[in-house]
């Protein structure tokens, strides 16, 4: 039973992973008919925001809310940390390849564990130290290589890494605090209300087109339903069966997918020294998953 337990979760976790590897590819669909970032984005959540309220009132009903100080704190999670790093990696995609992208962005798990380490003294173990050299000279290499057409996207998605790191180490210690469903809903209430507000008063230098066409709206529902809720879901459903730490190491798989994506249907490429970032980048990221994985372990007290 227990094998099976972890199988499961492999094949959740490995869902995850496909499902949001194949997303880029409708995103430059939805760029190519006319979409921007602010309106693709504005689209996606008021989408991801109805299948999964349905969803929520399916399985908790309308009751269950939590307290207003950790709604708050949910909202303000979607309002700043999702939004800010949606503008990031969404504005990365328009400047460079996608694959390079999510090679570079792959590298916030080492930003993660170092700011739970700054933050609340969670000590990382030592194999932190060549992790992080490896990971920082795979980002070296993979951005080595771009034209200076794409030095502004890689910038761009190393603040949306940082961003995404401060965002999932806070929303540690705050999602706990209620169901998943209705965390995650009021997440992206917070993303979607400040996307809409950008997209409603579309300010000075910022494009806000929604989609415009059927296909750039069939993109967009893809975005939301496949690649927001459905992988959202298969990952949480992994995650349950074989721990946080496991699911984050098969989660680099989503960057093979990506890479295999936009070679296929992007017309994409990886130089050899950026194939050889990619290896330090996810193989820093994969050691030291495991060995805090052992470590935490390690810590946990034996139940008798």
């Amino acid at each position: 039973m227990h094998n099976n337990r972890a199988l499961a979760g492999v094949v959740f976790a490995l869902t995850s992973s496909t499902l949001y590897g194949i997303t880029p590819v409708f995103v430059h669909m939805a760029y190519d008919r006319g979409a921007d970032p602010f309106g693709l984005m504005t689209a996606r959540y008021a989408i991801s925001l109805a299948v999964l309220l349905a969803v929520r009132f399916a399985r908790v009903g309308i009751r269950n809310w939590p307290d207003r100080k950790t709604s708050l704190q949910l909202f303000s999670l979607g309002a700043l940390g999702l939004y800010l790093n949606g503008v990031c990696v969404f504005s990365a995609m328009e400047r460079m390849d996608s694959g390079l992208m999510m090679v570079i962005f792959y590298h916030y798990p080492i930003l993660v564990v170092f700011l739970g380490w700054l933050f609340y003294g969670q000590r990382p173990a030592r194999v932190i130290w060549p992790c992080l050299v490896a990971t920082i000279g795979g980002v070296a290499l993979t951005a080595s290589d771009v034209s200076s057409a794409q030095s502004s996207g890689v910038l761009i998605i190393l603040a949306g890494a940082l961003v995404y790191s401060i965002y999932q180490v806070i929303g540690a210690r705050v999602m706990p605090r209620t169901d998943i469903l209705t965390g995650l809903w009021i997440v992206f209430a917070g993303a979607g209300f400040s996307f809409s507000t950008m997209w409603l008063l579309d300010p000075p230098g910022i494009e806000s087109t929604m989609p415009a066409n059927a296909i750039a709206w069939m993109a967009a529902g893809e975005i939301a339903v496949v690649g927001t809720v459905a992988a959202m879901g298969a990952f949480f459903a992994g995650m349950k069966r074989i721990g946080a730490s496991n699911s984050a190491v098969i989660q680099t798989f989503e960057v093979i997918v990506t890479i295999g994506m936009g070679i296929a249907f992007l017309n994409e490429s990886l130089t050899g020294r950026q194939v050889l970032g990619t290896v330090c980048i996810l193989g820093g990221v994969a050691v030291l998953t495991r060995a805090e994985s052992r470590r935490e372990a390690g810590l946990s007290p034996q139940v008798p």
